[in-house]
């Protein structure tokens, strides 16, 4: 377990950790996920889609997920 969090030290120090981006879609669901809203992004996005059906998938998501000061 040691060389593990050696590892994640040195992937630290170097700046190789993954970052969370608020304007990507997929670490939007993630983070939704691990706070249990996703099924709630997912259900305020698709009422989004009903009033504007104009928009991408990746922004009625990440706008849904505004609107619940997810990020």
């Amino acid at each position: 377990m040691g060389s593990l969090l050696g590892k994640i030290a040195e992937m630290d120090e170097n700046g190789e950790l993954p970052t969370f981006n608020p304007n990507d879609m997929g670490d939007v669901l993630r983070l939704a996920a691990s706070k249990g809203m996703r099924h709630m992004i997912m259900i305020e996005a698709m009422d989004m889609l009903r009033e504007t059906p104009n928009l991408s998938n990746e922004k009625l998501i990440i706008n849904a997920a505004k609107k619940f000061h997810l990020i």
